[in-house]
């Protein structure tokens, strides 16, 4: 979709906004990859998601729905930092173009949706396409000056899910929502990932996603191809909005005397209209406070992070936030932060985090002979074994055939999530003279029977076994050491 695609000051209008997220999608395939002959004949086409209104007709005409595109670039997937520098560059320049073009279209689109839920998709659209291109913006100078290197390129992967987002609702809030019955109000979550990635929700309304005292959003967010270390900072946008156009035509009023029944009426409305700390209606306040400051024409802007520029005028505004680490993977209540004064929300947001390694193609694996140092009857001894790696255990047998044979158990197993160092190491003299050993130390809760052995140490709560391996030669112990160390960076990254 073009500039040139929307009229302008026509009695034509558009009811729906679905065409022009397509249209971001085929900007974005057009700038990013080489699928330009594929998209860019839908960027200019419209599809079902608008509906053409004849106003001397009197009726909806549906549209033809172009085909979707769902192709995504570097920027969406977060695989920029695999790109060398001069790439990165390019890419985030598109991008920046990209979301410069959407901002326009989404602005011109506005003027035509005054009121309902297409007003607040059209703004929506505009607020993200600025929040996107400022993050580019300023991860664009990071990368011209070399001041971002990613240091995590090597660090293993995972993904993290956020579901059931709930928010706790002033009870001020659930009052003037009752009275103020002409608006509504909007919410989306938008999560930013260090350092250039966004994802949003759909949109929630509280006419439909309030239960009780809490507004719930039921999307749930999946992030893939993250570092261990992100760092995700969580946004809450609220907007209100009128249900229907205000813009009425005239009525004759005729003169009618006040009857007490009228002027009962009145004083009730007056007395219903409740007042927050503000002393306004709580919509009024929401929609005052978005407008606070802003003397500057719609696409007006003012400084952010990084000395980037964010539009002022937008009718969303940022309702609270929240910064999520992997350590806070295990947690489900938080406590939102720069919340302004006017905000709906309490304070308190709920929410589940699953964040978990993802499952790679070629995980680590290795196999061949180890000679392992084990406890046999108070003695110590040498015993060779046949040794696979898998699902970060090594498993171990006595012959090389029972791997394959399925009615033979391994003779024993030693887990890798349960390691107490951060690195396999070599052997020292004073452990073991055996060339070419590495030693594990593996620290797990202590079990019925666990007694203290040559290379166990128990304390009744823990045990401890120091693990002696040996490999038949020099080059057989650098593999398995770099295989074991993989394994050991991928458990102690994602076990929180």
């Amino acid at each position: 979709m073009s500039v040139s695609d929307i009229p302008s000051k026509s009695p034509a209008r558009f009811v729906r906004l679905d065409h022009l997220r397509s249209s971001s999608s085929s900007l974005q395939s057009r700038n990013y990859g080489s699928q330009s002959s594929k998209t860019s004949s839908s960027s200019t086409s419209r599809g079902s998601g608008y509906y053409s209104y004849n106003s001397s007709q009197e009726e909806v005409t549906p549209v033809k729905k172009p085909k979707s595109n769902s192709y995504k670039g570097p920027l969406e997937e977060g695989t920029l930092e695999l790109r060398p520098p001069f790439e990165q560059v390019k890419v985030l320049e598109q991008g920046i173009m990209v979301q410069k073009e959407l901002e326009s279209q989404a602005t011109q689109l506005i003027e035509h949706c005054q009121y309902g839920l297409e007003q607040v998709e059209a703004e929506k659209l505009l607020l993200v396409a600025g929040l996107k291109k400022n993050l580019w913006k300023y991860h664009l100078a990071e990368v011209k000056d070399e001041k971002h290197i990613f240091s995590n390129a090597e660090l293993p992967k995972g993904y993290l899910e956020i579901k059931g987002i709930s928010l706790l609702l002033r009870q001020d809030y659930l009052v003037n929502k009752v009275v103020e019955t002409k608006k509504n109000q909007a919410f989306f979550v938008a999560v930013k990932v260090s350092p250039y990635r966004l994802l949003t929700t759909n949109i929630a309304t509280s006419e439909c996603n309030i239960h009780g005292t809490n507004l719930n959003i039921t999307d749930t967010i999946v992030i893939d191809n993250l570092p261990p270390d992100y760092k995700i900072t969580l946004e809450v946008y609220c907007m209100s909005y009128n249900m229907m156009n205000n813009a009425t035509p005239a009525r004759k009023t005729s003169k009618v005397a006040n009857t007490p029944k009228k002027l009962l009426q009145n004083a009730l409305q007056k007395m219903g209209s409740q007042k927050n700390k503000t002393g306004q209606p709580f919509a009024s306040s929401m929609e005052s406070y978005s407008r606070s400051g802003s003397t500057t024409p719609r696409g007006g802007s003012t400084s952010s992070r990084g000395g980037a520029k964010v539009n002022q005028d937008n009718k969303f505004v940022l309702a609270g936030s929240l910064n999520l680490a992997i350590k806070d993977a295990k947690k489900e209540q938080f406590r939102l932060r720069r919340a302004p004064f006017h905000s709906p929300f309490e304070g308190t947001i709920n929410l589940s985090m699953t964040a978990k390694e993802a499952i790679s193609s070629q995980p680590p694996s290795h196999k061949g002979f180890l000679t392992i140092f084990q406890d046999e009857s108070g003695l110590g001894a040498w015993n060779r074994r046949w040794c696979s790696v898998q699902d970060n255990k090594i498993y171990y047998w006595l012959y090389p055939e029972d791997e394959v044979n399925q009615n033979k158990q391994p003779h024993g197993e030693i887990d890798l999530r349960n390691c107490k160092t951060e690195t396999v190491s070599i052997a020292s003299r004073l452990d073991c003279a055996r060339p070419n050993t590495f030693v594990l130390v593996i620290m797990q809760a202590a079990q019925p029977g666990d007694r203290a052995s040559i290379i166990t140490e128990s304390n009744g709560k823990t045990t401890q076994t120091k693990y002696l391996l040996s490999a038949d030669s020099r080059e057989e112990r650098k593999q398995w050491m770099e295989v074991l160390n993989k394994c050991l960076q991928s458990v102690i990254s994602w076990n929180h």
